[in-house]
């Protein structure tokens, strides 16, 4: 039975937000930013207040201040449905991306929150993909104070040609409270340098921001103070009821790194719409060149590996059994 969701009016509520089976839905820059700007156009559109978000490769966090369930309730299925057409439509895939449900939990005094301040931006250090939580890009605590944390700032009148235009497109998009898509982000991306793909990105979270940073601040003192409580303390979040999955992320990484070089796909997401052959054959050559274990690998090419009792350490030799298996019973893998 579902419980029943507490909700305060003008309490900070912790939101999380889970994809179907623990599938990925970051592959690339691109999905991250579409991913943002429907996030800050629907936030800008529904009045809420959003003073903390963090992005991981099957889940998301905020922390939202609203004014009624209602409103909490629209956003999340506002902007979740319209990124998962976005997604959807992108990489060829049918179906839902996100559960049905969001969770939230309402954190009631400044320790609570502060303890959810640390737990939401520590989630990339737990899954090790940073060492330190203003570190991790997605997770926009860089951009405190800082339009360009992870970049030089753009100079207009040195910039070339195609940086000025990117920059004109996005500020015309922003201006009119649009998020940006698949196609746009491609094109304004295309003849970019590493340079300056680093500094239109940056550009770009910064015009589309919605969170209001100063607010978890000011629960510390100092932005300084902030990261170094996040430094000494994790967080705890024991009514948000999420399941604890100890899988690091660091494989994720490696394979979509392993991909761009090896077969240099420029649009990794529609690796997921791959026939069950190609699957099988990639996820052999996933196992043997990363770190990836079967369930990183069930969960990055949206497969679901059925287990058998007997089969609880899936190896390199055991796979290619397994996927056949399920590839004869007609299924994909879950994990």
């Amino acid at each position: 039975m579902r419980r029943k969701r507490k909700f305060y009016r003008g309490v900070v509520n912790h939101v999380y937000q889970k994809t179907v089976d623990g599938i990925n839905l970051f592959y690339s820059r691109a999905d991250y930013l579409v991913f943002f700007t429907i996030l800050s156009v629907c936030a800008k559109s529904c009045g809420i207040c959003i003073m903390m978000v963090c992005i991981m490769f099957d889940h998301f966090h905020m922390l939202a201040r609203t004014e009624s369930i209602r409103e909490l309730s629209e956003f999340m299925q506002r902007f979740t449905s319209w990124f998962a057409k976005e997604f959807n439509l992108h990489s060829g895939r049918k179906g839902k991306i996100f559960k049905k449900n969001f969770g939230s939990a309402p954190k009631w005094d400044n320790k609570a929150l502060r303890s959810a301040i640390n737990y939401v931006g520590n989630n990339p250090v737990e899954k090790n993909l940073c060492r330190y939580a203003e570190e991790y890009r997605w997770g926009f605590l860089g951009f405190i104070g800082s339009s360009y944390p992870y970049s030089e700032p753009i100079d207009m009148r040195k910039a070339p040609l195609r940086l000025r235009k990117a920059v004109k497109e996005v500020d015309l998009m922003a201006a009119q409270n649009l998020p940006l898509n698949y196609a746009q982000i491609k094109r304004m991306f295309k003849d970019l340098n590493e340079t300056e793909t680093e500094q239109l990105t940056d550009y770009i979270i910064s015009i589309y921001n919605p969170i209001m940073h100063n607010d978890i601040v000011s629960y510390y003192g100092s932005y300084e103070a902030m990261t170094d409580a996040m430094k000494n303390n994790t967080g705890s979040e024991f009514d948000i009821n999420e399941k604890n999955d100890r899988l690091s992320h660091v494989p994720f990484v490696e394979m979509i790194k392993h991909l761009r070089k090896s077969r240099n796909e420029g649009d990794l997401a529609k690796i997921i719409t791959l026939g069950m052959d190609e699957k099988m054959e990639l996820a052999m050559e996933l196992m043997k060149n990363t770190s990836a274990t079967p369930a990183h690998i069930g969960k990055f090419l949206h497969m679901k590996i059925r287990r058998t009792e007997n089969d609880n350490n899936l190896t390199l030799k055991s796979l290619p059994e397994v996927l056949a298996a399920n590839r004869e019973q007609g299924e994909d893998v879950k994990d």
